[in-house]
């Protein structure tokens, strides 16, 4: 990029200047932008590939003993944008009954090893928006809860 110089300095070597680094700058900006939409791209195609860990059972269970331990009710499971269930999270915020049915990926064998191994145990998983950048739904946290015995 060029500098300005004593030597052609006028009003409109300044503004071409100006104008030249303005470019440079969106120039960047859209490199930075194209390099974040790919790293997501590559997250979220991982995300959809992941496989629920042989130890889950046991990793849920020390995160449960943790939570109790602070006097909490319910643990954050995990988290994941909004934008990668294809109805980008509607069903969720709007609490279908079968907001379920709309998880792909690690999201649905993680819904479906809930289902299948710890609701039966009496534990409640709920889905919610947990972030809301800009007024937008962000990420869909996933929550279990132990009710309490009278709640149950």
């Amino acid at each position: 990029m060029p500098t300005l110089s004593g030597h052609d300095l006028s009003a409109a070597s300044v503004w071409t200047y100006i104008t030249q680094k303005r470019e440079a700058a969106a120039a960047a900006q859209r490199s930075h932008a194209a390099a974040l939409k790919a790293e997501r791209e590559k997250l979220h195609a991982a995300f959809l590939e992941r496989e629920l860990a042989p130890d889950w059972k046991e990793r849920v269970a020390a995160m449960v003993q943790r939570a109790v331990d602070a006097g909490e009710k319910e643990v954050l499971l995990f988290h994941f944008p909004s934008d990668w269930l294809p109805d980008q999270g509607r069903a969720i915020t709007n609490g279908d009954s079968d907001w379920h049915e709309k998880l792909e990926g690690f999201a649905r064998r993680a819904y479906d090893a809930y289902a299948k191994e710890l609701a039966p145990k009496g534990f409640h998983l709920k889905a919610q928006i947990i972030d809301w950048p800009g007024g937008m739904p962000g990420d869909v946290g996933f929550i279990l809860r132990w009710p309490t015995p009278e709640e149950a």
